[in-house]
């Protein structure tokens, strides 16, 4: 990859009106090389990129906020990303040309990217180490600090006074200064007004030596006591319970039905779970109609059911044995009501876990069925890949809110009886407050879902709100880490099918990371 600036600011200028942010000169602007170590957190496929900084220093020379920029080909695409005043676009364009150049706003500092200013925050807390505990860590000739940007450690070396390296266990970075500073381009016409998503950081000795190649001893006198550490999780995770085989059901939208499971299922599941699933012995993956069938259905509760019972030899006629069940969106609906109808029943040396679970429906097939009926205005470009056009799908009809305007009395108590199994016998869930998600090509439709339909919460994944997922499962449970078993996110409803692996430094946005190490 090209790291200086010349290749796309040639291939931006129809898009881009040149913009660079005021640079203070005696503060180097900086290169950041990344080596990511986790294929799930790869940027638009790749492993290794860049990312230019320029400072901007306050005036009393107390604060500093840097502009971004970085851009990721993928061999069709180019993906670019810029960072001024603390505001956060992103642009989209065809190397061929075949597709226009569109500009978006981004909710976090850089998106799916490292956040820049967080990792400069971070290193205003630098801690001297006597030892890391992990031989891995390379630091022959200079100075071992720690520092921890969102929650995950780096093992910091700074070995001269050009600049330093950060050593983690999901990426490694390099840090360079640069002899002059990077233009850093502004978009023109972005579509809609863009808040900031970065603010100025304060700044302390250690900072500032290490941002600007002043030597690093001299700052270290203030600092806290040296000691000792290691990091957790350095490489990927093990299975820490009895690998079992993995039965994967899918929720609404795929309407053709295949005999037997499936070995795998990019389409729907990613292509990411092979390579983060150790305690799965084996994978396989139901493909039902769930477009044409109700979550009601007794036909297709009992399929769900002989798809997770042929898995495992244990399994009995009707009891699933040793299996790891996952279930997403209406599959945790089918599952439930499977168990509670006595089609199936699940043996305690199973695993259910759900994700992204509407065990009240959602406001989605409210929404679509009044849109559909003319009672409300939409537009269907924005969010009719998702939900489907009219008229309203047979599966989404049965999602209607439970005790809403297009339930029933029967369909309620479904859904309260679904509720009761599904309180009792999930291991694990990943739920949503936020539809943010992770940058791809349905971000922007989930977006617009959580803006348009009239949810009964914020707090939704665009299509499932949190209360919905969460139900009959205290709050206190739950937590935005990605350790946590019940595991509250900031990812949209296809997020949550491991589809777009997993963010950096971005501990609420990490799918595959969680499941990888729940079990």
């Amino acid at each position: 990859m090209m790291p200086a600036s010349l290749w796309t600011i040639v291939i931006f200028s129809a898009v881009f009106a040149l913009a660079s942010s005021a640079v203070v000169t005696d503060w180097p602007s900086l290169e950041f090389h990344f080596k990511v170590k986790r294929n799930s957190m790869n940027v638009h496929g790749q492993s290794d990129f860049f990312m230019f900084a320029n400072p901007v220093v306050s005036t009393d020379g107390n604060r500093v906020l840097y502009d971004v920029f970085s851009t990721i080909s993928d061999g069709r695409t180019v993906y670019n990303y810029s960072l001024i005043n603390g505001v956060g676009f992103s642009s989209i364009s065809s190397l061929d040309n075949t597709v226009a150049p569109s500009i978006n706003c981004l909710d976090s500092e850089l998106g799916k990217l490292p956040p820049i200013n967080a990792i400069v925050n971070a290193l205003n807390g630098a801690t001297v180490v006597s030892s890391t505990g992990n031989t891995l860590i390379e630091c022959p000739s200079g100075e071992l600090f720690k520092v921890t940007v969102n929650g995950f450690d780096f093992a910091l070396c700074a070995s001269d006074s050009s600049g330093f390296t950060l050593q983690g266990g999901d990426m490694d970075v390099e840090v360079k200064d640069l002899d002059s500073p990077v233009d850093i381009q502004k978009p023109t016409n972005p579509k809609q007004h863009c808040e900031a998503v970065a603010k100025p950081s304060s700044i302390a000795p250690i900072g500032e030596s290490l941002l600007t190649g002043q030597p690093v001893l001299n700052a270290t006198r203030n600092l806290k006591a040296a000691f000792d550490f290691s990091f957790k999780g350095w490489s990927s995770c093990s299975c820490k319970s009895t690998p079992r085989p993995c039965i994967f059901i899918h929720g609404m939208g795929v309407d053709e039905e295949l005999p037997g499971n499936l070995d795998n299922y990019t389409d729907y599941w990613g292509d990411h779970l092979p390579d983060h699933a150790p305690c799965c012995s084996s994978l396989q993956f139901a493909h039902l109609n769930t477009v044409n069938n109700t979550w009601t259905n007794v036909e297709q509760q009992e399929k769900v059911c002989n798809r997770a019972l042929i898995v495992s030899d244990t399994s009995t006629d009707r009891t699933i044995s040793d299996t790891i069940v996952v279930t997403h969106s209406m599959g945790n609906l089918m599952f439930a009501g499977a168990l509670a109808n006595g089609r199936c029943s699940l043996d305690s040396s199973s695993t259910w876990v759900a994700l992204a679970a509407p065990m009240k429906g959602s406001m989605c097939s409210d929404f679509v069925q009044e849109s559909c009926a003319g009672e409300t205005n939409i537009v269907w470009e924005k969010i009719g890949n998702i939900t489907g056009r009219c008229p309203a799908t047979t599966a989404l009809k049965s999602l209607a809110y439970q005790g809403g305007n297009h339930t029933t009395d029967e369909l309620d108590a479904a859904y309260t009886a679904a509720q009761e199994v599904y309180k009792n016998n999930v291991y694990a869930a990943m739920c949503s407050e936020w539809y943010s998600g992770i940058p791809s090509k349905y971000q922007a439709e989930f977006w617009a879902l959580g803006t348009m339909v009239p949810h009964k919460s914020r707090k939704n994944d665009g299509m499932v709100e949190f209360q919905s997922c969460a139900i009959g499962i205290p709050d206190s449970e739950f937590d935005d880490s990605w350790k946590s078993r019940f595991y509250k996110t900031r990812l949209n409803h296809y997020d949550m099918e491991f589809l777009t692996g997993d963010s950096l430094l971005n501990g609420e946005k990490m799918p595959l990371k969680w499941f990888e190490c729940l079990l």
